[in-house]
């Protein structure tokens, strides 16, 4: 495999010494709101650009990247339905999720997945509901650090082990010092570099390469084990439907998505912001862009052992020095973007839900940034030590949609849509889907049936059921959601 010049490593560098001044800039500027507000919320006054471009690195960042350049390198162009499928997830939120979330969260300052089940149902089904969502996201975390860990090990040479160790301590020491804000802010940055060196340069280079389509097509066709690979519908639809079921209700219930929200300016940014980042940054820009550049790897670099080096391999491979190092550096910044988002979600939960609802009342807003801070660090080291224990970037993002889509699409609805839904059924709709998608994955999925069928028929049919042979519990505010 081709090396970084020096010329990269100076680039990816000044890269990062730009994005820690960033951070720094956030952090010292003076806040309307509390020190809380601005580390959790981004103080909820960012615009359409902040917005959009900041909810499109959280999802399509560097664990997606990774991901995507694998599933380009082993199934072909059918593999950019992965991303497809979240695209027509993030339009459909921006239409039934966004406008009543939103509302709700400005009219009483609401922060966590926890406020809003919470205010709709009880404390019980709120607790219950960010614990899931919580630990659901902590688990994105980790393959988000595996992705780092491969991108480190597959351009600079780091072996995995040591790899996964810095990316990881890399993302807890950014998302401690930064918070929500800073997040946002360098997402609009490195988001931009990704898209530009990606999909503008690294995958019109690599259509030359190969020949341009007709030449790809011709190449891919010519030998018996990749002819399938230029064939939509090469991953199956027992696989798509797979994906759809763990993909789909994702922005439904996405801490990160929740925090995009919450710290837009007002309903129309936010809404606005959820359609572009579906059409067309997350499709067609980003799925069919991502998977072609594991299509190119195919033909160019058939050897490669682990198809999840595919995109790191290509950007090395296509790319001249400067540039390689400068994409290089942005597919880590973007990694880093979503592993600080969906781990400053599970602190919020800790922070917001836990620490100050039952453990300390009366805490001030210096103990809850300190407290959030310190929560991140002992988060950040667990999420280190599940990256060891689950290798593949791919499996441990679908294990914590899965879960976590199990578990809360369906009382997410019943929240939203249905008034007839009762506290008791959603507390157990949520038990009942999350912990079925967990046992299902340790039985290691009977029959062949992907872990989000039995998670979504339980939760669904718990839902119903417990909601129409219960009442109303006397604290839900069905009001606020009519």
């Amino acid at each position: 495999m081709p090396s970084l010049h020096t010329v990269d490593l100076v680039v990816m560098a000044a890269y990062f010494l730009v994005l820690l001044g960033i951070g720094i800039w956030v952090m010292r500027s003076r806040h309307e709101s509390s020190e809380t507000e601005s580390f959790l919320a981004a103080d909820r006054n960012m615009n359409l650009f902040q917005t959009t471009t900041s909810t499109a690195a959280t999802d399509i960042g560097g664990g997606f990247s990774i991901a995507m350049g694998g599933l380009g390198f082993s199934l072909g162009i059918s593999g950019s339905w992965l991303v497809a499928i979240s695209g027509l997830s993030v339009v459909m939120a921006s239409f039934l999720v966004v406008p009543k979330v939103k509302r709700w969260a400005d009219r009483v300052k609401g922060l966590t997945t926890g406020d809003l089940f919470g205010q709709r149902f009880d404390e019980r089904t709120g607790l219950t509901a960010a614990c899931l969502i919580g630990l659901s996201w902590f688990a994105f975390v980790g393959g988000q650090i595996i992705a780092g860990g491969k991108l480190l090990e597959g351009t600079v040479g780091i072996p995995l082990s040591a790899a996964i160790v810095v990316a990881g301590a890399v993302i807890v020491a950014y998302t401690a010092m930064g918070g929500l804000k800073a997040v946002i802010f360098t997402d609009v940055f490195q988001m931009t570099i990704l898209l530009v060196g990606v999909i503008f340069i690294l995958v019109p280079i690599g259509l030359s390469e190969v020949g341009g389509v007709s030449g790809m097509v011709a190449s891919l066709s010519a030998a018996p084990e990749t002819a399938s690979m230029v064939s939509w519908d090469a991953a199956g639809w027992k696989q798509i439907v797979g994906w759809f079921l763990s993909i789909f209700p994702v922005w439904f219930i996405s801490i990160a998505g929740f925090q995009r929200i919450i710290a837009a300016r007002d309903e129309r940014t936010a809404r606005r912001a959820f359609v572009l980042t579906g059409v067309p940054l997350e499709w067609p820009l980003f799925a069919i862009g991502s998977t072609l550049v594991g299509m190119f790897a195919r033909i160019l670099t058939p050897e490669l052992a682990d198809a999840e080096l595919a995109t790191p391999t290509m950007i090395l491979t296509l790319l001249p020095s400067g540039l390689a190092g400068l994409v290089i550096a942005a597919y880590i910044a973007a990694l880093m973007s979503t592993a600080d988002s969906c781990l400053i979600g599970p602190v919020a939960i800790f922070v917001n839900d836990i620490y100050r609802k039952r453990w300390k009342p009366r805490a001030t807003d210096r103990d809850l940034t300190r407290t959030g801070r310190i929560a991140t660090v002992v988060l950040g080291v667990l999420a280190i030590g599940i990256a060891f224990l689950v290798p593949s970037a791919l499996d441990l993002i679908l294990y914590a949609y899965t879960f976590g889509a199990a578990g809360l699409f369906f009382p997410m609805l019943g929240l939203l849509f249905w008034p007839r839904a009762t506290a008791t059924g959603a507390f157990w709709s949520i038990l009942v889907g999350g912990t079925s998608a967990i046992c299902w994955v340790a039985a290691d999925q009977p029959f062949g049936l992907a872990p989000s069928y039995i998670g979504w028929a339980l939760s669904g049919l718990t839902l119903v059921v417990v909601s129409v042979s219960t009442a109303h519990a006397p604290e839900e505010d069905l009001e606020s959601f009519s």
